[in-house]
């Protein structure tokens, strides 16, 4: 292909050209460190971080890892990899509109679950007691997905771990997700501000205190924090009526009447008042207004009541243990038999054969030998579980019990 081509297909791909004021530019895209190509492919860099998040092997794993009704043998339910394809689909809607990257939006929405345990946010809470027990400070799934993206994915299957290099907005977008917490209004403090090494300190804080409040650099990465809820709160109530665990009637009189009763209805208002807010607000927040925030902060303590902890602890067996009981217990025991197989340099076991291979298939690991070094062998079984999907780790801890 001649240069003048090039350029032009290049361009084309740009979004350049329809990003507005509040939007970030291709050509504002950081990468941690120069590649000798980067100059020769024609995809604009967020495009690429697309790519490289949509080929890892982090985002395979997606399709059987579950969003909150656990071991259900019912196709109709949400999984992980469909919430992220939502998010993305209803953030690159409202990104449109406000005029922002919506190849940003995209892969931050793709990749902003990477870090997800198997379990869910169920899993993470267990994944950080155990993690706290053996003083490696606290667990987020934001922080972990960074960590996949940026250390231990391969771009080349013949190379050791080096990471994908993806762009700081992104990786940024990822860490600073947050679609948990309940906020009216939220704005980047100086958009694309931040510097890389403003992004590791909050990185490194997040395994430390995971309670501190994380703004994107973005208007792309608040859209995306925005649409996880509408993507999630919904749709969440669709599968608990689906498998009988709530009625439709249950829902607070008041969240029917101002958001409504269907996932559809819940979404299509917010994702309205979302845009109306945004729009007029001339002091640049992306929010929701006072009725449409109070009533979604409602139907989300709805869910957690309703849903959530009631899935947790509704189930129980012949020992009148929990659900959540039975899988610490699982949790633990692969936590345990997973550290002595690496103390014991047991190659022949799953954390050697599925993981440290993967990250680095020499005899003795860069990965590996750090860690040993250290006494912090338990950093690499905390990777080693947070990546498990949830039929593998059923796998395991049917295997180690035995």
């Amino acid at each position: 292909m001649d240069i003048d081509r090039f350029n032009r297909f290049r361009a084309r791909l740009s979004r350049d050209n329809s990003v507005g004021p509040l939007g970030i530019l291709d050509s504002m895209a950081s990468r941690y460190y120069e590649e000798k190509d980067q100059d020769l492919d024609i995809r604009p860099p967020f495009f690429r971080d697309v790519d490289r998040i949509g080929h890892s092997l982090s985002f395979s794993r997606y399709i059987d890892k579950s969003q909150v009704f656990f071991e259900v043998n019912n196709a109709n339910i949400t999984h992980r990899s469909l919430h992220v394809t939502l998010v993305s689909r209803v953030a690159r809607q409202v990104g449109r509109l406000l005029a922002l990257n919506t190849d940003l939006i995209e892969a931050i929405a793709l990749g902003h679950d990477i870090g997800h345990t198997p379990y869910g946010h169920l899993g993470e809470e267990i994944l950080n007691e155990i993690t706290e027990k053996y003083g490696l400070g606290t667990f987020i799934h934001n922080a972990q997905g960074v960590r996949w993206l940026f250390y231990l994915e391969k771009r080349f299957p013949t190379k050791p771990a080096e990471g994908l290099n993806l762009t700081l907005q992104v990786l940024d977008g990822i860490l600073c997700h947050d679609g948990e917490v309940n906020e009216k209004r939220l704005k980047p403090v100086e958009i694309n501000g931040k510097t890389w090494n403003d992004h590791f300190k909050e990185y490194n804080d997040c395994f430390h205190e995971n309670k501190t409040k994380r703004i994107p650099m973005s208007y792309e990465g608040i859209v995306v924090r925005f649409c996880d809820t509408i993507s999630y709160i919904g749709r969440d109530i669709e599968d608990a009526i689906l498998l009988k665990f709530i009625n439709r009637s249950d829902i607070p009189e008041n969240c029917r009447e101002v958001l409504g009763d269907t996932n559809r209805k819940i979404m299509n208002i917010l994702i309205k008042d979302l845009i109306d807010f945004s729009f007029e607000n001339e002091e640049g927040y992306i929010g929701y207004s006072d009725e449409i925030f109070k009533a979604l902060k409602e139907l989300k303590q709805f869910n957690y009541d309703y849903i959530y902890s009631r899935r947790d602890l509704f189930i129980k067996d012949n020992s009148g243990k929990t659900f959540m009981e039975k899988l610490r217990d699982k949790f633990n025991l692969i936590f345990e038999f997973s550290l002595k197989d690496l103390e014991m340099e047991n190659h022949e076991s799953p954390i050697f054969k599925d993981h440290m291979e993967y990250i680095d298939d020499r005899d003795f690991s860069i990965y590996y030998k750090k860690y040993k070094e250290q006494d912090k062998l338990s950093w690499i079984v905390r990777d080693y579980i947070a990546g498990m999907s949830d039929s593998y780790f059923k796998e395991i801890s049917e295997r180690v019990k035995k």
